[in-house]
């Protein structure tokens, strides 16, 4: 118990650091809308399964969809994971490749009484890290602008939940979190003579944002056949108002960027951001220990989302719709390869984000597996990649192909545990 507390902190604290030197997954265009790139909401293990779960419970690993499903974790439990990304972007003038990383999540999860169990986690919302160019000629003269708009940062969130059995059949859980982080954006012009005369002139807006909000989650379990369930679950977040501040700088400098004036604070603003309401509907067949088959449906109402300018920066209510299937060959074999989880997913994902008219969709398929290590094969090396591709090259919008490989590890202990002594 000692160790794993030892690294739980550890890793929380690198957790901490990352977010000051490796924020988001690379270059990523359509970050400039909204609330920036969402992250994934599950694990390693779901990331396997097409991000499907809110109905299905391993109790080998944690499940962050569904607070009312953490009652399944009858161990204290350990979970924490990484994530990389290779993507291609292009658009109809040029292509570009892009990697990024981050740590993806940190979770601790135990029980505290016979049907209940809580659990601790901390992981990015939200990411945010693109630059454009454009130029435009000045009037009728001979001159152009160069106009740069770049954004960087991101939003992480801090979970707090609980996971209750109230009948044999029935679970219910509450996920309070606490949203928070900063992000920079910048517009920076240049009138392009061709000599010292060339300023450059950069307004720059820091925001910093924080947000309390709730999400509550059902499960129902019920019985076919020996070893053989249908599961139900259900997950509906709250719409809030987060609380934002806005600090605007105006920076003037030569074109050898030498400063012309020090930057000068013109504005601090107090500010709302309205964030969107979510629910996710799932269900799954379960035999038990060896084959579990996932479908879920999920909504996000950004259409209500205003954003710090006090728009709704042309969003739309998205949709996402997952699949998956976990496989375990043989749970009491005595063979290493019978003991491995495979996994296999494909998800829609309607994103909320539209380029002028045309609306972003998001396809993806992904394979995962779990691979037991430790005494007695308890605790879990979780490996999934996705591969997929988002939005499509047209005048308006960039087409995005990536690849993104996630490792989890899933690390268990015994707190609370009563010893008889004969």
């Amino acid at each position: 118990m000692r160790k794993l507390f030892q690294w739980s902190w550890v890793v929380g604290v690198l957790f901490i650091q990352s977010n000051v030197i490796a924020q988001g997954l690379g270059n990523a265009p359509y970050s400039a809308i909204g609330a920036g790139e969402l992250m994934s909401p599950g694990y390693a293990p779901n990331n396997g399964m097409g991000d499907a779960g809110v109905a299905t419970a391993n109790p080998l690993y944690i499940n962050s969809l569904n607070p009312a499903l953490l009652v399944t974790n009858r161990f204290t439990m350990f979970d924490v994971g990484v994530v990389g990304q290779y993507k291609g972007l292009r658009d109809a003038r040029e292509a570009q490749r892009d990697f990024g990383g981050n740590i993806s999540y940190l979770a601790l999860s135990f029980p505290v009484a016979p049907k209940w169990s809580v659990g601790i986690s901390l992981k990015p919302y939200s990411f945010i890290n693109y630059q454009q160019n454009s130029y435009a000629r000045i009037g009728t003269s001979i001159y152009e602008a160069q106009y740069v708009y770049a954004g960087k940062g991101g939003l992480n969130q801090i979970n707090f939940s609980n996971g209750v059995q109230i009948t044999k059949n029935l679970s219910l859980g509450v996920d309070a979190f606490y949203l928070f982080g900063n992000y920079n954006k910048s517009v920076t012009s240049q009138v392009r003579i061709g000599d010292s005369r060339d300023y450059i002139v950069s307004r720059d807006d820091r925001i910093n944002m924080k947000d309390l909000n709730f999400k509550g989650g059902l499960a129902w379990k019920q019985k076919l056949k020996k070893d053989h369930y249908l599961n139900f679950g259900a997950t509906y977040k709250l719409g809030s108002t987060a609380s934002a501040i806005r600090n605007t700088t105006i920076e003037v400098q030569s074109s050898s960027n030498s400063p012309v004036t020090n930057p000068d604070t013109i504005a601090q603003t107090d500010l709302k951001v309205t964030m969107p309401s979510a629910w996710r509907v799932g269900i799954s067949y379960e035999y038990l220990y060896r084959l579990t088959v996932s479908a879920d449906y999920e909504r996000q109402n950004w259409a209500n989302f205003v954003g710090v300018g006090g728009t709704n920066e042309n969003m739309r209510n998205g949709q996402s719709y997952h699949f998956g299937i976990e496989y375990m060959p043989k749970f009491n074999s005595t063979k290493y390869m019978d003991l491995v989880f495979y996994r296999a997913g494909f998800t829609f994902n309607q994103t909320p984000v539209v380029i002028g008219t045309k609306p972003i969709d998001d396809m993806s398929v992904s394979l995962g597996v779990s691979l037991p290590v430790g005494r007695n094969f308890v605790n879990l090396i979780n490996l999934s990649v996705v591969g997929g591709q988002r939005g499509s090259i047209s005048s308006q919008a960039f087409r995005e192909r990536y690849a993104r490989f996630v490792i989890g590890f899933s690390l268990k202990d015994t707190w609370f545990q009563k010893f008889k002594v004969d």
